[in-house]
């Protein structure tokens, strides 16, 4: 059953990775869809990943970075699996990212937003290197906070657990990970909080799955087992989920599925 989802969503990202780059559509779609191939394992398209890097390295800007830390965060993540760490374009760009970093610490939309718990996740995940203790102590502290409040965003929560260091102990980590056993639906997808009136999508439950898969050994296997199901149930023919913006929602649903698939082999 989760082959059917990685084989299915591999070719249609690929065919939209293709017309992406033959349309020279946003850097930020071309890079998250490339790099949700490449952490999907796929070694069969090199050519057309090093059109992609090729295309990413021409829109790249004067400072070294993209339009905003999202997209140069997705670019690095890109072209550093495909050129590797050492690569001149990397570095400027982790560069671009360390002076773009707020007061507070972490990174938001652009240099000019408030920080934010997914783009500074986003940054730890794909560019571990950019980021100093100040910005998980920013994290860790937003995320307390937000904890706390009346409601609790699943996707935030998955963000978190994909940020924080393995080797942090911290109630909070435990503490999230039972709030999302308890927040995951009665169909085994996730919605952007419980009880949210779009009921469960692809790119919430790819956050969770992503996030969750890190700490597999504290996550009871059955909720990774039953957010795979629902993203098999729900896949459409064509590879993509119903997502308001399909290659987003592919590219997120891709990359948690392949995650929890490696966390639940990772036990066997």
């Amino acid at each position: 059953m989760p082959d059917r989802i990685i084989v299915t969503a591999v070719g249609q990202l690929i065919t939209f990775l293709d017309n992406a780059i033959f349309r020279s559509l946003e850097s930020v779609r071309l890079a998250r869809g490339a790099t949700a191939l490449l952490l999907a394992g796929n070694n069969e398209s090199v050519n057309l990943f090093r059109q992609a890097v090729d295309q990413l390295i021409q829109s790249q800007r004067p400072d070294g970075g993209w339009s905003d830390p999202e997209e140069t965060a997705w670019a690095i993540g890109c072209i550093r699996l495909v050129q590797g760490q050492d690569d001149p374009v990397v570095q400027a760009a982790t560069n671009w990212l360390n002076n773009v970093r707020l007061p507070t610490g972490g990174w938001g939309r652009h240099p000019r937003d408030q920080a934010r718990i997914p783009i500074t996740a986003l940054i730890s995940s794909l560019v571990p290197e950019a980021v100093k203790k100040e910005d998980i102590d920013w994290l860790q502290d937003e995320w307390a906070r937000d904890f706390r409040g009346p409601v609790r965003l699943s996707y935030k929560a998955g963000f978190y657990l994909l940020a924080m260091p393995q080797d942090r102990e911290d109630e909070l980590i435990g503490q999230t990970i039972a709030h999302l056993t308890q927040d995951q639906n009665p169909d085994g997808g996730f919605a952007p909080w419980k009880g949210h009136p779009i009921g469960s999508e692809a790119w919430s439950t790819g956050v969770v799955l992503w996030g969750l898969s890190r700490w597999s050994d504290k996550v009871d296997p059955a909720i990774l087992e039953r957010a795979l199901s629902w993203l098999h149930k729900t896949q459409l023919p064509s590879g993509y989920w119903p997502y308001h913006y399909l290659d987003d929602g592919a590219s997120l649903a891709l990359i948690g599925a392949v995650a929890a698939m490696k966390a639940l082999a990772a036990r066997d």
